[in-house]
C-alpha cells in the first residue's frame, strides 16, 4: 500500500509540475499573439487602431469581450469600435478595433502634439509606439494655384526616422479634371515624391481645387510588439487663382 501511496503522489507531482510549466509558458493573452497593427489617420484627425490576428483567434476575441484589451492615445482611453471588431473572413482572422470619440464629444489637441503615443496593453503585456505628426495637417501649395504646373508640400510627410512618404495623392479641379498618382494609380499629370505633390491643373480661375493623399509611417513598438502600420490622410481644399 505505501508503493502505491508513494506512487500516486509522484504521479500528482509530477502533473503538477506539467501544469506550472504551462502556465509559466502561456504567457499573457498578447504574447500569444502575432497580430497586425494598422493605424488609421482620417482627414478630420479620427483615429481608429485595428490589432488583426490570424492565429488563437479566440485569445483576441476573450480579452475583448472581457474589457481586458486597452488602447490609448497620448493618455486617453480609446473607445471600442463595435462596428468593426468581429470575425471575419471563413473565421480565419480576428480584429480588434479602437477610436477615437466623435469629434463632437473631444476636444481636439490646439496645439497638436509634435509626437503621439499609443499604448496597447492586456494589463501584462504593453506595447507602445510613438508616432512623429499624427494630428499634422500642413498639406498645402507651394505658392498660389494657377492653371498649369503646380507643386503642394507636406512637410509632416518628411520624417527621416522611422521614414515617412507620402504613398498616394489625387488632384482635382472641380467639375474640369482629376488625376491620381500612387498605389494603383499612375497618371502622367501628377508626381508624388518623399513630401512634394506636382501637378498639372487645367481650368480658370475661381474653380475649386481639392488635393488628397495619405502618407505612410511604419514605427516600431516597444515591449517587443509588432510594427505599428500607420496611414495618415489629409485634404487641401483651395481655388484657381
Amino acid at each position: 500500500m505505501r508503493i502505491h501511496l508513494f506512487a500516486g503522489l509522484a504521479g500528482l507531482a509530477g502533473l503538477a509540475g506539467l501544469a506550472g510549466l504551462a502556465a509559466c509558458t502561456t504567457g499573457s493573452p498578447l504574447s500569444q499573439l502575432d497580430p497586425q497593427v494598422e493605424i488609421h489617420v482620417d482627414p478630420d484627425r479620427n483615429v481608429t487602431v485595428s490589432i488583426t490576428t490570424w492565429n488563437d483567434l479566440a485569445t483576441l476575441r476573450d480579452v475583448m469581450t472581457t474589457g481586458q484589451l486597452t488602447t490609448t492615445l497620448d493618455g486617453q482611453p480609446l473607445l471600442t469600435d463595435t462596428f468593426l471588431t468581429g470575425t471575419y473572413g471563413g473565421n480565419d482572422r480576428y480584429v480588434a478595433a479602437f477610436e477615437t470619440a466623435p469629434a463632437d464629444a473631444r476636444e481636439s489637441p490646439a496645439p497638436p502634439p509634435s509626437t503621439s503615443t499609443i499604448v496597447i496593453s492586456d494589463g501584462d503585456t504593453t506595447w507602445t509606439a510613438k508616432v512623429d505628426q499624427m494630428f499634422a495637417n500642413d498639406l498645402a501649395p507651394t505658392a498660389p494655384i494657377t492653371a498649369g504646373s503646380n507643386v503642394f508640400e507636406w512637410p509632416s510627410a518628411a520624417s527621416p526616422d522611422p521614414w515617412s512618404t507620402i504613398a498616394w495623392a489625387c488632384v482635382e479641379v472641380t467639375g474640369v479634371s482629376s488625376a491620381c498618382e500612387g498605389e494603383a494609380s499612375d497618371d502622367p499629370t501628377i508626381a508624388v515624391s518623399q513630401q512634394f505633390i506636382t501637378a498639372t491643373l487645367a481650368g480658370t480661375a475661381g474653380e475649386q481645387v481639392v488635393v488628397t493623399g495619405e502618407r505612410h509611417v511604419d514605427p516600431e513598438s516597444s515591449g517587443n510588439g509588432p510594427v505599428f502600420l500607420t496611414r495618415i490622410a489629409a485634404r487641401y481644399e483651395g481655388v484657381l487663382q
